[in-house]
């Protein structure tokens, strides 16, 4: 860690490890924020998760449904969600979904001024595939979206809801959840700046 920081590979740091259950070993390195201003890493900083967020909150959380029979790997997604099932998209399989043998393009068009989940679920739903489902593996954001709306449209619950007390909380991940509180902005690492030049802490672009 004291190599990558001094070399620039990255601001800064922390490295926990564990044994038998206990914290062995815990540590900052380096710096939490280089711009606008600089600020010393800390053991407590709490960092944004971006393409974690796949294994850690929606995998984990469809998974369980899995095990609670609610889900099954071999089914169409249309069969939990109608409107995915047009377009090409017929056949495409929860399985197909977590391991991105969806067929479906890397990411929804981000050139076009859209927000909000509406906007993403209805494009979802529109998406079609640009390789034959199953054929090829192609990592895809919007699979995961799409898992996404599976478990909110399952448990009734939006993902967001069902990862925090069906994943989060059991697991006493007390400082892992989307949409942040702003007691807890001091300590968030600050990822880039949005179009007009404002650092986001906590805010996903």
């Amino acid at each position: 860690m004291n190599s990558a920081v001094s070399r620039g590979t990255i601001p800064g740091g922390v490295v926990l490890v564990g044994h038998d259950g206990e914290v062995v070993y815990r540590k900052a390195f380096g710096m939490r924020s280089l711009e606008p201003d600089r600020e010393t890493m800390t053991v407590d900083t709490i960092f944004d998760l971006a393409s974690l967020t796949k294994c850690i909150a929606t995998a984990t959380s469809a998974i369980r449904l899995l095990q609670e029979g609610k889900l099954r790997l071999n089914d169409p997604v249309a069969t939990y969600l109608p409107e995915f099932g047009r377009n090409g998209k017929e056949g495409i399989t929860i399985r197909q979904l977590l391991t991105h043998f969806s067929g479906l393009r890397e990411d929804l068009d981000l050139k076009a001024q859209w927000q909000g989940r509406d906007a993403a679920y209805q494009m979802a739903m529109d998406e079609k595939p640009i390789f034959s489902p199953g054929s090829r593996f192609l990592y895809s954001d919007i699979n995961f979206e799409t898992l996404g709306f599976v478990v909110e449209r399952v448990s009734g619950m939006g993902l967001d809801e069902y990862a925090a007390r069906h994943v989060f909380q059991p697991l006493a991940m007390n400082n892992t959840r989307f949409l942040p509180p702003a007691e807890w902005r001091a300590r968030i690492a600050p990822t880039e700046y949005d179009e007009n030049h404002q650092m986001l802490r906590g805010i996903v672009p």
